[in-house]
């Protein structure tokens, strides 16, 4: 090798790590929110009534803190569209709702892509009459999801979903609908701000 090339080489090597390091974004902390909308389906059943499975638009709001730079926890609410409502027709609209706590895990914060785990209630939520809403503890959620960095403190997120869990009871004079489930999944696109 030529002694020039070689200095430009050894130049190079050693301006490397430094380069990376000033490319490596700072480690966030505090308080996060983030808006997501796509797509997925939903499967729902009970004790007296058959499984439907609908493909529906789906949405999600969650929001919490960092704890540590890998750790984040927070709250996160999502749904599923089985029945689009109609301001004209107040009867219609069927909804299939979680409220979760939730856990994201970047086991390499670097790399921008996270694990998610969540427990918390299923909703039913109906505007049909005579139809009653329910929910229940022990609805649950996993996912994997990456951010991609558009701005100093936004991101766009990319992410999947998997969802199942119960839905509550209804045992009235007008309606029987004990042991609602769910099974669900989602591919969303959101925007995060952190």
């Amino acid at each position: 090798m030529r002694p020039r090339a070689f200095a430009i080489a050894i130049v190079a090597a050693a301006a490397m790590p430094g380069l990376l390091l000033a490319q490596r974004a700072a480690p966030r902390r505090g308080l996060w929110i983030g808006l997501g909308f796509g797509g997925g389906q939903v499967r729902h059943w009970s004790d007296q009534e058959s499984a439907t499975r609908k493909t529906t638009v789906t949405a999600s709001l969650r929001g919490g803190i960092v704890v540590v730079p890998p750790l984040r926890i927070g709250l996160e609410v999502n749904g599923w569209g089985i029945e689009s409502g109609d301001v004209w027709d107040p009867s219609k609209g069927v909804t299939v709702n979680e409220t979760l706590l939730i856990a994201q895990v970047y086991p390499w914060p670097a790399k921008s892509w996270y694990l998610k785990g969540g427990l918390g209630w299923g909703e039913f939520n109906s505007a049909h009459p005579g139809d009653q809403d329910s929910r229940a503890l022990g609805a649950v959620v996993l996912g994997v999801g990456y951010d991609v960095r558009v701005a100093r403190n936004v991101s766009v997120t990319l992410a999947a979903d998997w969802a199942r869990g119960p839905l509550g009871s209804v045992d009235d004079l007008v309606t029987t609908s004990t042991g609602r489930r769910f099974r669900a999944w989602d591919v969303i696109v959101g925007i995060q701000y952190h």
